[in-house]
Protein backbone atom coordinates (compact mmCIF):
# COMPACT_ATOMS: atom_id res chain seq x y z
CA UNK A 1 0.00 0.00 0.00
CA UNK A 2 1.87 3.12 -1.04
CA UNK A 3 1.35 5.97 0.97
CA UNK A 4 1.43 9.32 -0.90
CA UNK A 5 -0.29 11.63 1.57
CA UNK A 6 0.28 12.50 5.36
CA UNK A 7 -3.23 13.82 7.10
CA UNK A 8 -2.91 15.37 10.51
CA UNK A 9 -5.63 15.74 13.07
CA UNK A 10 -4.64 19.27 14.63
CA UNK A 11 -5.76 19.50 18.10
CA UNK A 12 -4.06 16.63 20.26
CA UNK A 13 -1.88 15.69 17.53
CA UNK A 14 0.04 18.78 16.24
CA UNK A 15 -0.84 20.48 19.55
CA UNK A 16 -2.12 19.03 22.91
CA UNK A 17 -5.19 21.41 22.68
CA UNK A 18 -6.97 19.05 24.76
CA UNK A 19 -5.36 18.32 28.07
CA UNK A 20 -5.47 22.35 29.05
CA UNK A 21 -9.37 22.88 27.02
CA UNK A 22 -9.90 19.32 30.02
CA UNK A 23 -8.11 20.93 32.76
CA UNK A 24 -9.07 24.64 32.84
CA UNK A 25 -12.95 23.60 32.26
CA UNK A 26 -11.77 21.25 35.76
CA UNK A 27 -10.42 24.25 37.33
CA UNK A 28 -13.95 26.14 36.50
CA UNK A 29 -15.75 23.22 38.66
CA UNK A 30 -13.40 23.67 41.32
CA UNK A 31 -13.86 26.54 42.34
CA UNK A 32 -17.69 26.49 42.35
CA UNK A 33 -16.98 22.93 44.59
CA UNK A 34 -18.12 20.54 41.85
CA UNK A 35 -16.32 17.82 39.79
CA UNK A 36 -16.01 17.75 35.95
CA UNK A 37 -15.52 14.10 35.45
CA UNK A 38 -13.19 13.10 32.51
CA UNK A 39 -15.86 10.09 31.51
CA UNK A 40 -18.35 13.42 30.74
CA UNK A 41 -16.16 15.20 29.53
CA UNK A 42 -14.18 12.13 27.03
CA UNK A 43 -17.93 11.98 24.85
CA UNK A 44 -17.19 15.22 23.05
CA UNK A 45 -13.33 14.85 22.22
CA UNK A 46 -12.73 15.07 18.66
CA UNK A 47 -16.02 16.32 17.69
CA UNK A 48 -17.66 19.51 17.72
CA UNK A 49 -17.57 21.17 21.12
CA UNK A 50 -19.31 24.37 19.94
CA UNK A 51 -22.88 22.53 21.15
CA UNK A 52 -21.29 21.23 24.14
CA UNK A 53 -23.09 23.56 27.16
CA UNK A 54 -20.79 22.61 29.77
CA UNK A 55 -21.72 25.92 32.30
CA UNK A 56 -24.90 24.27 31.79
CA UNK A 57 -23.54 21.02 33.43
CA UNK A 58 -21.45 23.19 36.31
CA UNK A 59 -25.28 24.23 37.31
CA UNK A 60 -26.87 21.49 37.48
CA UNK A 61 -24.23 20.17 39.19
CA UNK A 62 -24.29 22.85 41.97
CA UNK A 63 -28.31 23.74 41.48
CA UNK A 64 -26.63 27.36 41.26
CA UNK A 65 -27.23 29.85 38.09
CA UNK A 66 -23.47 30.90 36.92
CA UNK A 67 -22.92 34.51 35.26
CA UNK A 68 -22.40 32.61 31.65
CA UNK A 69 -20.48 35.30 30.13
CA UNK A 70 -17.75 35.94 32.86
CA UNK A 71 -17.26 32.31 33.41
CA UNK A 72 -16.76 31.56 29.67
CA UNK A 73 -14.54 34.49 29.23
CA UNK A 74 -12.24 33.61 32.68
CA UNK A 75 -11.65 30.58 31.37
CA UNK A 76 -10.98 30.84 27.78
CA UNK A 77 -8.46 33.58 28.33
CA UNK A 78 -6.66 31.04 30.49
CA UNK A 79 -6.66 28.02 28.31
CA UNK A 80 -5.55 30.39 25.15
CA UNK A 81 -2.84 31.64 27.47
CA UNK A 82 -1.53 27.60 28.08
CA UNK A 83 -2.50 26.94 23.82
CA UNK A 84 -0.55 29.77 23.48
CA UNK A 85 2.75 29.02 25.34
CA UNK A 86 2.20 25.27 24.49
CA UNK A 87 5.13 23.67 22.06
CA UNK A 88 4.04 21.47 19.04
CA UNK A 89 3.77 17.65 20.20
CA UNK A 90 7.41 15.82 20.42
CA UNK A 91 7.66 14.31 15.98
CA UNK A 92 5.42 16.77 14.59
CA UNK A 93 8.21 18.85 12.92
CA UNK A 94 10.18 15.63 12.27
CA UNK A 95 7.56 14.67 10.87
CA UNK A 96 6.53 17.30 8.54
CA UNK A 97 10.51 17.61 7.06
CA UNK A 98 10.61 13.83 6.79
CA UNK A 99 7.46 13.65 4.09
CA UNK A 100 8.30 16.79 2.41
CA UNK A 101 11.65 15.19 2.04
CA UNK A 102 9.58 12.02 0.44
CA UNK A 103 7.95 13.82 -1.50
CA UNK A 104 4.49 12.97 0.20
CA UNK A 105 1.49 15.59 0.14
CA UNK A 106 0.62 16.85 3.56
CA UNK A 107 -3.18 18.04 4.68
CA UNK A 108 -5.05 18.77 8.18
CA UNK A 109 -8.65 17.16 8.74
CA UNK A 110 -9.79 18.96 11.96
CA UNK A 111 -13.36 19.56 13.91
CA UNK A 112 -12.49 22.64 15.29
CA UNK A 113 -13.15 25.72 13.11
CA UNK A 114 -10.69 27.51 10.70
CA UNK A 115 -9.45 30.19 12.07
CA UNK A 116 -8.32 28.21 15.33
CA UNK A 117 -6.18 26.26 13.14
CA UNK A 118 -4.96 28.47 10.59
CA UNK A 119 -4.30 30.60 13.39
CA UNK A 120 -2.12 27.96 15.20
CA UNK A 121 -0.39 26.73 12.50
CA UNK A 122 0.54 30.77 11.54
CA UNK A 123 1.99 31.22 14.67
CA UNK A 124 3.95 28.43 14.55
CA UNK A 125 5.69 28.70 11.16
CA UNK A 126 4.67 25.65 9.53
CA UNK A 127 1.50 26.06 7.57
CA UNK A 128 2.98 26.74 4.60
CA UNK A 129 4.13 22.76 4.52
CA UNK A 130 0.03 22.16 4.39
CA UNK A 131 -1.62 21.71 0.88
CA UNK A 132 -4.76 21.71 2.04
CA UNK A 133 -6.31 22.59 5.60
CA UNK A 134 -10.14 20.88 5.93
CA UNK A 135 -12.00 22.21 9.02
CA UNK A 136 -15.59 22.39 10.57
CA UNK A 137 -16.66 24.87 8.19
CA UNK A 138 -15.90 22.91 5.10
CA UNK A 139 -18.37 19.88 5.84
CA UNK A 140 -21.69 19.18 7.09
CA UNK A 141 -20.60 16.67 9.02
CA UNK A 142 -17.32 16.31 11.36
CA UNK A 143 -15.50 13.59 12.99
CA UNK A 144 -16.86 10.49 13.63
CA UNK A 145 -18.11 11.15 10.46
CA UNK A 146 -15.67 10.63 7.38
CA UNK A 147 -16.55 13.64 5.67
CA UNK A 148 -12.70 15.64 6.55
CA UNK A 149 -10.82 12.96 5.75
CA UNK A 150 -12.85 12.20 2.56
CA UNK A 151 -12.17 16.19 2.00
CA UNK A 152 -8.92 16.15 2.49
CA UNK A 153 -7.77 13.49 0.50
CA UNK A 154 -9.65 14.60 -2.66
CA UNK A 155 -8.36 18.32 -2.20
CA UNK A 156 -5.18 16.62 -2.06
CA UNK A 157 -5.74 14.41 -5.27
CA UNK A 158 -4.77 11.02 -3.24
CA UNK A 159 -6.80 8.38 -3.05
CA UNK A 160 -7.75 7.87 0.80
CA UNK A 161 -6.31 4.13 0.50
CA UNK A 162 -3.18 5.59 -0.17
CA UNK A 163 -3.69 8.16 2.69
CA UNK A 164 -1.97 7.82 6.18
CA UNK A 165 -4.35 9.65 9.13
CA UNK A 166 -2.83 10.99 12.14
CA UNK A 167 -5.00 11.28 15.28
CA UNK A 168 -5.58 11.02 19.06
CA UNK A 169 -9.19 10.45 19.80
CA UNK A 170 -11.34 7.40 19.02
CA UNK A 171 -13.74 9.66 16.87
CA UNK A 172 -10.85 10.58 15.05
CA UNK A 173 -9.87 7.03 14.65
CA UNK A 174 -13.43 6.35 13.60
CA UNK A 175 -13.77 8.73 10.58
CA UNK A 176 -10.13 7.97 9.35
CA UNK A 177 -11.22 4.51 8.95
CA UNK A 178 -14.68 4.69 7.89
CA UNK A 179 -12.86 7.29 4.86
CA UNK A 180 -10.80 4.27 4.19
CA UNK A 181 -7.39 5.38 5.75
CA UNK A 182 -4.34 3.81 7.57
CA UNK A 183 -4.91 5.37 10.72
CA UNK A 184 -1.86 6.00 13.70
CA UNK A 185 -2.95 6.93 16.47
CA UNK A 186 -0.87 9.21 18.92
CA UNK A 187 -2.95 9.59 22.56
CA UNK A 188 -2.37 12.57 24.99
CA UNK A 189 -2.72 13.05 28.18
CA UNK A 190 -6.53 13.87 27.76
CA UNK A 191 -7.18 10.79 25.59
CA UNK A 192 -4.66 7.74 26.32
CA UNK A 193 -7.92 6.49 28.77
CA UNK A 194 -9.77 6.07 25.33
CA UNK A 195 -10.77 3.00 23.39
CA UNK A 196 -8.15 3.53 20.32
CA UNK A 197 -7.65 -0.33 19.60
CA UNK A 198 -9.44 0.55 15.61
CA UNK A 199 -6.42 2.14 15.22
CA UNK A 200 -4.42 0.01 13.09
CA UNK A 201 -1.22 1.44 14.96
CA UNK A 202 -0.75 3.04 18.36
CA UNK A 203 2.13 4.87 19.63
CA UNK A 204 2.59 6.88 22.60
CA UNK A 205 4.52 10.10 20.50
CA UNK A 206 5.76 10.46 16.88
CA UNK A 207 8.66 10.89 18.02
CA UNK A 208 9.43 7.25 19.00
CA UNK A 209 9.05 6.01 15.43
CA UNK A 210 10.77 7.99 12.34
CA UNK A 211 7.93 8.71 10.20
CA UNK A 212 10.40 6.60 7.43
CA UNK A 213 10.09 3.37 10.07
CA UNK A 214 6.33 3.45 10.01
CA UNK A 215 5.94 3.70 6.33
CA UNK A 216 8.33 0.66 5.76
CA UNK A 217 6.42 -1.31 8.81
CA UNK A 218 2.74 -0.01 6.53
CA UNK A 219 4.50 -1.46 3.20
CA UNK A 220 5.46 -4.85 5.27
Amino acid sequence: MPIEALIFDFDGVVLDTETPDFETWRAVFQLHGAVLELSWWSQFIGGSTSNVDIIGELERITGRTMDRHQVWETRRQRYLEIVSASPMLPGVVDYISEAKRMGLKLGVASSSNRSWVEGHLTERGIIRHFESISTSEDVTHVKPEPDLYLLAASKLEVSPKNSLAIEDSAKGVTAAKTAGMFCVAVPNAATQHLSLGHADMQLDALSDMPLESLLHAIRT
